[in-house]
């Protein structure tokens, strides 16, 4: 069992216990705090910030709970991501599984983009070396008369920071030859030499983190929705399709 999957059990178990099971002599008792001594869980949901759990209580309350259940944080919050107030579970999960580019005025040309096809803009975090990026690659060739796919470089594994950078620099001088050598993974492409392209890796690599790339390829749809993996069908899950979107897909390195 992954540790963070077992620190939100946790969570659960402090707030679903009575609270003279969790202190013999409480000061204030969580029961207290949230409103009622009957207060429990009613659903949760792990958000992509670390540490932190969305919660609802049997009583309406929309509640962040640390993973290790030791902070319980409960007033108003806000998604600046959206610019939305929270105000439920549901609209919490639903935000936390999309990104809007719009509203944080991020060009991904600033990170490096690579453009293929024309039509609504699909941004993809990729890394060359990562053999689900190469389906993924073989998955949007036929889609690239109804989506501009952006593809983004990152290096997820160490063995693929040299060519990332070859590929950034490479894209200074010859942006076709740059989508050449990330699609196809040629050896003949040039490393890279002094700075060049170290700034727009950095920038990448500071954007895959705050975004929470873990793994390859991390994709963003036209409508903001997230997917983590290579979905397994990028034509249904594009389009919005109920039974693709749930599908996790295959993950990258």
């Amino acid at each position: 069992m992954r540790f963070s999957r077992f620190s939100g059990l946790l969570a659960a178990a402090l707030l679903a216990a009575p609270p003279s099971a969790l202190w013999a002599e409480p000061a204030a008792t969580l029961g207290t705090i949230l409103g009622s001594s009957d207060t429990a869980i009613r659903r949760m949901a792990r958000l992509p910030v670390g540490g932190l759990q969305a919660v609802e209580t049997t009583d309406g309350q929309l509640l962040f709970i640390s993973d290790t259940g030791r902070y319980v944080v409960r007033g108003n919050a806000y998604d600046l991501w959206h610019g939305v107030a929270l105000t439920s579970l549901a609209q919490a999960e639903e935000l936390a599984g999309r990104i809007d580019l719009k509203h944080l005025k991020l060009d991904v040309a600033d990170l490096g983009a690579l453009d293929l096809g024309t039509g609504p803009e699909v941004v993809a975090f990729v890394d060359p070396q990562c053999p689900h990026c190469a389906a993924f690659f073989k998955d949007l060739a036929s889609l690239t008369d109804r989506y501009r796919f952006r593809l983004i470089p990152v290096p997820i594994g160490e063995d693929s920071q040299s060519e990332v950078l070859a590929v950034h620099c490479l894209a200074t001088t010859d942006r076709a030859a740059a989508l050449a050598a990330l699609l196809e993974h040629p050896t003949d492409v040039p490393a890279a030499t002094g700075t060049c392209g170290q700034q727009t890796a950095q920038r990448t690599l500071i954007t895959a983190q705050m975004f929470g790339v873990g793994g390859t390829p991390f994709v963003i749809a036209p409508d903001g929705r997230l997917h983590q993996g290579r979905p397994n069908d990028l034509a249904g899950w594009l389009a919005g399709t109920p039974t693709a979107a749930p599908n996790a897909g295959e993950g990258g390195q």
